[in-house]
């Protein structure tokens, strides 16, 4: 379990109803390894595609298994990206802004990465609906950093 609280992330293993603390000061390594991202490649943007092609030349592995906090885990665990971003038929993206993208960024970036909905923090965003949908994008600031550039 990772939890963050006052600008720190904290990880535990919960067992047979007991908790131990693993690391009261959870961070992303420096050097960032693995990157994931979800939607049909066909599907994704043309300038998100040519980012993707960037990662994979950076030599970065692809560990995507398509559940957002097993993907995260890796992301925490190892360094780097995950995201689902916007699509062609779907710019606003499939994970829902309240309910998964701001609660994983705010275990990261408490744990000194960064998050984007392509542009800028998933945190600075203001909900407008209930279930209003964001790309979201989270791992190492100078990847996210560099994301941005990319879809701006």
């Amino acid at each position: 379990m990772v939890t963050a609280r006052e600008g720190t992330a904290a990880e535990y293993l919960v067992e047979n109803g007991s908790r131990e603390t693993l690391e009261n000061d959870l961070e992303l390594p420096a050097e960032p390894v693995v990157y994931g991202f979800g939607g049909r490649i066909p599907d994704w943007t043309d300038d998100f595609r040519e980012y993707v092609t960037g990662i994979e030349a950076d030599r970065l592995k692809l560990r995507y298994g398509g559940a957002m906090v097993g993907d995260v885990n890796q992301v925490l665990t190892y360094g780097g990206i995950f995201g689902y971003p916007m699509l062609d038929g779907r710019p606003e993206g499939k994970l829902r802004l309240q309910f998964e993208a701001q609660p994983i960024a705010a275990i990261v970036e408490a744990a000194g990465g960064a998050s984007s909905n392509g542009s800028r923090s998933l945190l600075a965003v203001d909900p407008s609906r209930l279930h209003e949908r964001t790309p979201t994008f989270i791992g190492n600031a100078e990847l996210i950093d560099a994301l941005e550039a990319a879809l701006d």
